[in-house]
Formats: C-alpha cells, sequence, structure tokens
C-alpha cells in the first residue's frame, strides 16, 4: 500500500504544482500588463499544448504500449530511437519557424515577430521536456519528475517576476519558460542514463504510425473541442477578445481540476460496478456522480459570482467588456461538462472509443462553426455560446450512447440463459471481465 501511496501521491502533488504555477503566470500577465500581452501568451501556450498533446498521443501511447513487453535493452533502444527522431523534427520544423517569422518581421510585423521568435523555443523547449518527463512517469519515477517539475517551476515564476511591468512581458515568461524547460530536461535525461541509448539511429517512429496517427487525431479532435475557440477568435476578433475569454475562464480551472481529480478515482470503481452490478446499475450511480459534481460547481460559481468584483478589479486589475455575461456563460458551460464526464465512463469501458471519437469530432466541428458566428455578431460572449451548443450537443449523444449500451449490455447478458447452452454464462462473464479490464488499460 506504501508504494501505491507513494507513487500516487507523488503525481498528485506534481500536477497540483505545475497548475498553481501555470495560474500564476497568468495572473501575473494578466494583472501587470497589457491585454494584448496576455493574448500572445495564451496563443503560445494553447500552441504548445496542442503540439505537447500531439507527442504524448503519437509517440506516448504506442510506448507506453510497448514498453511492458520489451527487455531492458530493446527498451534503451526504443526510447533512444524515438528520441532521435523526434529531435530531427524538432529542429527542422524549428528552423523553418524562424525563417517564416524573419520573413514576417520585414513586412512591418515586428511586434508580433518578438512574441513569436519567442514563442518558437518555448514549444521546443516544452516537447523536449515532455518526451522525458513521459518516459520517466511510464517507467514509474514520479519522484524524479516531480523534482525536476519543482525546478521548472522556480524559474518561471522567476521569470514571471522580471516581467513585471514590462512592455514585452509574454516574451519574458515565455523565454523564462523555456529555459526551465531546458534544464528540467536534461535533469530528467541525466536521470535516465544508460537507459536511453543517446546514439541510437532512430528509425523507430515510422513502425508506430499507424497508431500513432489514430491516437494523434483524437488528440487534436479534443483540442480543437477545447481550446480552438481562442484560434477563432485571433482570427476573428483581437488579441484583447483572447485575453478576456481566457481570463474569465481562469477563474473556473479549480472547478476542472477537482472533476479530472475525481474521473482518476472514479473510473477504476465505474468498471468495479459495470462488472458486478450491470451496465444499468452502473449508469444510475455515475448519473448520480454528475448531480454531485453539478451541485459543487453551482455552489463555487455562486461563491466566484459573488466576488466578482474583487476578482477582477482587485485581483486581476482588469474590467473586461461583456465580463459577467461571460463569467455566467463559463459557469453554465463548466456545468455541463462536469455533468458529461461521469456517465462518458460507461462507453470507454464498453471499449467504444470509435464512437466517442466521432462524437467528440461532430461536436468541436458544431462549436468552431457556432463560435465563429457568434462571434461575427456577439463578440467575445459568441465564442463561449459556441461551445456551449456544441457541449450540449455531446451532453445529449453521451445520454444516448450511454442508454444503448445498457440495453446493448443486458441483451448480452440475456443471451446466455435463453440459449440454456451449460456455461456459455461463464464464458460471457469471463469475456466481460477481460474487456473492461482492456478498457481501462487504454483509458487510465
Amino acid at each position: 500500500m506504501l508504494p501505491f501511496a507513494k507513487l500516487f501521491g507523488s503525481s498528485v502533488v506534481d500536477q497540483a504544482l505545475l497548475s498553481a504555477a501555470n495560474f500564476a503566470a497568468g495572473l501575473t500577465l494578466i494583472r501587470y500588463s497589457s491585454e494584448t500581452q496576455y493574448g500572445y501568451y495564451i496563443l503560445a501556450f494553447n500552441t504548445m499544448m496542442l503540439l505537447t498533446t500531439l507527442q504524448g498521443t503519437f509517440i506516448g501511447t504506442p510506448l507506453v504500449i510497448r514498453l511492458p513487453l520489451l527487455s531492458a535493452l530493446e527498451r534503451r533502444e526504443w526510447i533512444g530511437s524515438l528520441w532521435r527522431d523526434q529531435r530531427r523534427i524538432g529542429i527542422g520544423a524549428g528552423l523553418l519557424a524562424l525563417v517564416v517569422v524573419g520573413g514576417l518581421s520585414i513586412f512591418n510585423c515586428r511586434t508580433h515577430a518578438v512574441v513569436m521568435f519567442a514563442a518558437i523555443p518555448f514549444v521546443l523547449a516544452a516537447l523536449y521536456r515532455e518526451y522525458f518527463r513521459g518516459v520517466l512517469l511510464m517507467l514509474h519515477r514520479p519522484q524524479a519528475v516531480l523534482l525536476a517539475d519543482a525546478f521548472y517551476v522556480l524559474v518561471l515564476l522567476s521569470g514571471c517576476g522580471l516581467a513585471l511591468h514590462s512592455p514585452i512581458a509574454a516574451a519574458i515568461v515565455l523565454v523564462a519558460s523555456s529555459i526551465g524547460s531546458v534544464l528540467s530536461g536534461r535533469a530528467m535525461g541525466r536521470h535516465l542514463g544508460d537507459e536511453i541509448d543517446w546514439r541510437s539511429a532512430g528509425g523507430h517512429m515510422r513502425q508506430i504510425a499507424r497508431v500513432g496517427f489514430w491516437a494523434a487525431s483524437g488528440g487534436i479532435i479534443y483540442w480543437c473541442f477545447n481550446q480552438g475557440y481562442n484560434m477563432v477568435a485571433a482570427a476573428t476578433l483581437n488579441l484583447a477578445a483572447v485575453a478576456s475569454l481566457a481570463a474569465s475562464r481562469l477563474i473556473l480551472m479549480p472547478v476542472n481540476l477537482l472533476s479530472a481529480g475525481v474521473q482518476k478515482q472514479l473510473t477504476p470503481l465505474a468498471s468495479t460496478w459495470v462488472h458486478t452490478l450491470g451496465a444499468r446499475r452502473a449508469l444510475y450511480r455515475l448519473v448520480g456522480f454528475s448531480a454531485g459534481m453539478a451541485c459543487l460547481t453551482l455552489i463555487y460559481a455562486g461563491v466566484v459570482w459573488m466576488l466578482r468584483d474583487w476578482i477582477f478589479l482587485r485581483l486581476m486589475h482588469k474590467n473586461f467588456p461583456q465580463r459577467d455575461m461571460l463569467l455566467l456563460l463559463w459557469c453554465l458551460l463548466f456545468v455541463l461538462m462536469v455533468m458529461r464526464e461521469p456517465p462518458m465512463l460507461l462507453i470507454m469501458l464498453r471499449q467504444r472509443f470509435r464512437m466517442l471519437t466521432s462524437t467528440t469530432l461532430i461536436c468541436a466541428v458544431l462549436s468552431l462553426v457556432c463560435s465563429f458566428i457568434g462571434m461575427r455578431h456577439l463578440g467575445a460572449m459568441g465564442a463561449i455560446i459556441g461551445i456551449i451548443v456544441g457541449e450540449i450537443g455531446c451532453c445529449l449523444q453521451i445520454v444516448i450512447l450511454a442508454w444503448i449500451e445498457v440495453r446493448v449490455s443486458e441483451r448480452e447478458a440475456a443471451q446466455p440463459a435463453h440459449a440454456g447452452v451449460d456455461g456459455a454464462a461463464v464464458r460471457h462473464a469471463g469475456h466481460s471481465a477481460h474487456a473492461n479490464a482492456e478498457a481501462l488499460e487504454d483509458h487510465p
């Protein structure tokens, strides 16, 4: 029990540390810099999140499946080969991006170029750090990750201090994050030592391309559903609108952290319920969790609403246009999000991944289209209205799919009994247990 407590305890502390540091960086830019500088930071941060998601899904997902099956020598070679492949691609893409940004700076885009020049190493350094971070987590070394991340946070917060009242605050924070990521990544690489073949010729990325492509596709769709509106807002409105959307959303982020934590603990419980109680009763319990999470979110939203003047004017030092309406819309959206997550577990545990991917894709497209139309007519709050439309569509599809799974599960359970074949029920129960175990492994 103690080793598991240390393992998960370090992971929880690490996630809380990184979340707090990102919150502090965002709050520093909101309070002490212009909306434009904060908007720049949000776009750079979201670009980094997209690319690290691609890396984690394209490389991380196939690697975590293969690692338990490899010998120590094979594992060493695989980790080194993927690192070499990724480094080649990163260097090439980084040089191309620098050339493009340099060309843009010639055409009177120097203000944007300063941030973009800082954003390129920021993204590359984040990819560097996240690769070794992911490998160490796969090898169950969360303590080493925690120490490296603590050093990263220290450098990032130091950069935030330097950025106070600076006209290029976003670039300073991005550079500080880049330095912290490189130093943190080097520390994690040294911890791996001889467990990675640093001289590998590469080439293993081709072998995981097929699995990685489908995993990465899901990651892109999910990013578009949750963060794509920022890019649409930047193209349709301006950076001030991006800043107002991000700042008002930042207030609700504790709800997101709570939901993610509950979801991790709820997954194994839901698996047990599906196996022992059946899909119908499991769904009823998951719906109960949805109602509980919605109540907690509403309570938190009520407290935030009463303190909104203090939060915006005293804490953030900002008074965004449509700020109250933005806050109300984000509250509604987060209520829908926390209600959607628990019932979705039933579909995951029943291994209906294609249906979930299709559902997310449809809702992502609907959300982005509605956000674009909404922003053209209503400004920044039109973006959230579009996301809410997509989220409502997702919730409805999840409810329908979950109910279908209940009916299918009950028909499957009834078939052996009607057929009267000895031993069929035992075989069916074993198959269901195996399916649930595989679903948990695919979606921990």
